[in-house]
């Protein structure tokens, strides 16, 4: 399932008919659309009639609706059961982090359903003035794991650089496509893996090491080390941070080489929800470098690190509880 955000105007519809009306083959989309207000405007703009459509017009899938939204996908189910990918239009008005938690929260939907990416749509034209008047166009960005440029074709070059510049500065490590007239590759929105523990790893080398929260207040945070992590102080740290800054950080991720564990250990977060796990162990002849990369609003960067730091193994192998215990005899 793929989550289309973007701010009002954006072309968020647009996108989404040219996908129902590209050749497909045999794949078959259902679509969950949410139009904020009394009518579903959206739901009468959506060209694929042969689609399984249901249309939520009572607010924005992230808050008030949010149970409606795991109602209208179980009747999308039970209507076709054969659907090969579910696309989700929010409004303009949503912030996605509640939305993907939904499916982190839920097993029942986790069972038939998998989230695979949040895809944001970027006005080109006006995303430097819609930015300003609204928070959430930078959350909608900076949580993306794919971003989509609208209009660059009919923006000026000043527009278009700004654009671009405020996209990378919010969410450098989200690939950036540019898009005339709402066409592009349908396949590009699915198979993104986004809050899959075993995607591509290559996400973590495009990320910088910081991007300044700026006057948005929303910013990203690359952490690496060749050193090994001890797991009872990484897992300890991580706890603790999510706990008391779960809120402010959109989302978090992974790739870590915990001390006396030859497999890697990958999660990914949305603010208080947090996954992870053990997987494939390391290949032969690669860095066992930890990755780890934090989306958020206000992030404290000095903490953050220092935290990190702390969770540096000893030099000489042994654990954490290891040098407790040495200590105390």
């Amino acid at each position: 399932m793929t989550v289309l955000t973007g701010y009002l105007g954006a072309g968020k519809t647009t996108i989404l008919n040219g996908i129902l009306g590209a050749p497909r083959g045999a794949r078959r989309y259902g679509v969950v659309v949410n139009e904020f207000g009394e009518i579903g405007v959206d739901g009468e703009l959506i060209v694929g009639a042969d689609e399984a459509v249901v249309e939520l017009a009572n607010g924005c899938l992230c808050c008030s609706v949010r149970g409606d939204l795991i109602g209208a996908l179980e009747t999308l189910l039970a209507r076709d059961a054969g659907l090969d990918a579910i696309l989700i239009e929010t409004t303009g008005l949503a912030d996605p982090a509640p939305i993907a938690a939904t499916f982190l929260l839920d097993d029942d939907l986790s069972d038939h359903i998998r989230l695979d990416g949040v895809v944001c749509v970027v006005d080109a034209v006006h995303l430097a003035e819609s930015i300003e008047g609204d928070p959430a166009v930078a959350a909608q960005i900076a949580f993306a794991d794919l971003l989509l440029l609208t209009k660059a074709d009919v923006a000026s070059p000043s527009q278009r650089t700004e654009a671009e510049g405020i996209a990378r500065a919010l969410n450098a490590a989200a690939p950036l496509v540019h898009v005339t007239r709402g066409a592009v590759d349908p396949q590009a929105l699915f198979d993104l893996r986004g809050f899959d523990l075993r995607g591509p790893r290559n996400r973590f080398v495009a990320a910088p090491a910081a991007v300044e929260p700026s006057r948005h207040q929303v910013s990203s945070l690359a952490l690496t080390t060749d050193r090994e992590l001890d797991p009872d102080r990484f897992m300890s740290w991580m706890q603790t941070l999510i706990r008391r800054s779960g809120g402010d950080i959109l989302r978090s991720k992974g790739v870590v080489a915990l001390s006396g564990e030859n497999r890697r250990f990958v999660f990914h977060g949305v603010q208080t929800m947090l996954e992870g796990d053990v997987q494939e162990p390391w290949p032969i002849g690669d860095e066992r470098r930890s990755r780890l990369v934090f989306i958020g609003r206000n992030l404290d960067e000095a903490a953050l690190r220092d935290g990190f730091a702390a969770c540096l193994a000893p030099e000489d192998g042994s654990s954490a509880s290891e040098g407790r215990s040495a200590a105390a005899a």
